[in-house]
């Protein structure tokens, strides 16, 4: 496994869509200005979303690279997750959302550890949180970075989703810990990550700021609409592998939406 600039790409980067016409162009552009844009098979899943996001990816299909697909049926977050997961044929796997924007070193500097660390199975990195849709490395408000925590400890995986929003994986973690939960809404990527940290995976924070999350008011784990439910599902999640888990309101509780 090594990272230049061939067919032999090194890892997927997918981005499940619906309902992201408002962020396809700047996530396409995110995506062209990657530093490891040539290493990386990007597939863009479109679950049926009803907003012509495919007259915006269109433009970029002159590169090799950059796969699409429109599903005839949602298959939800998750089901999506998995759909994309199990059609990667990299080493690496990971997930990028379409309203979430990245430094442009971002996915070199996840792969990196992969490259020295043989052992290694999940890389992550702290991110800035945006409160504006749609701002990007150049313009975005450095006030305010997700609590991510350094750590190969499962319990504190337990209090602090700290992969986050934008980690990568070895495509042969899901041959060992299995996929998404599917029936969760919001839960099922900390539960994969604490079941396979649990089981023995090896999990490393690089020293960098990899991206910018958007704290969508319409997300799933973030619109007040539907947050309570989200909460309900983390906690239940987290108490399913840690009977003795108690909730601390100081810790960030749900893994992020699309």
């Amino acid at each position: 496994m090594s990272l230049s600039s061939n067919n032999n790409y090194v890892a997927t980067i997918f981005c499940p869509l619906y309902k992201g016409k408002r962020f396809i162009e700047g996530y396409m552009e995110d995506m062209i200005c990657q530093s490891a844009f040539h290493d990386v098979k990007f597939y863009i899943l479109d679950c049926n979303s009803p907003e012509d996001e495919f007259s915006v990816i269109e433009k970029y299909q002159g590169y090799k690279n950059i796969f699409y697909e429109r599903l005839d049926e949602d298959p939800g977050l998750y089901g999506a997750w998995n759909i994309c997961c199990k059609r990667s044929t990299t080493p690496l796997v990971g997930n990028w959302n379409v309203d979430d924007r990245k430094s442009p070193w971002s996915l070199e500097a996840l792969i990196q550890p992969f490259l020295l660390d043989k052992d290694l199975d999940i890389s992550y990195g702290a991110t800035f949180v945006s409160e504006e849709a749609n701002e990007n490395w150049e313009n975005v408000q450095k006030n305010t970075i997700f609590p991510c925590t350094e750590t190969n400890n499962w319990k504190d995986l337990i209090y602090n989703n700290s992969p986050h929003c934008m980690p990568i994986c070895k495509q042969s973690l899901h041959e060992r810990f299995g996929y998404f939960d599917s029936s969760y809404k919001t839960a099922a990527d900390s539960d994969m990550w604490i079941r396979a940290v649990k089981g023995g995976a090896k999990i490393k924070m690089i020293k960098d700021i990899v991206g910018i999350y958007y704290h969508n008011p319409k997300g799933r784990s973030t619109d007040p609409e539907t947050i309570k439910g989200m909460l309900d599902e983390v906690h239940d999640m987290r108490k399913k592998h840690d009977p003795t888990y108690e909730f601390k309101s100081h810790y960030k509780a749900a893994s992020e939406s699309r």
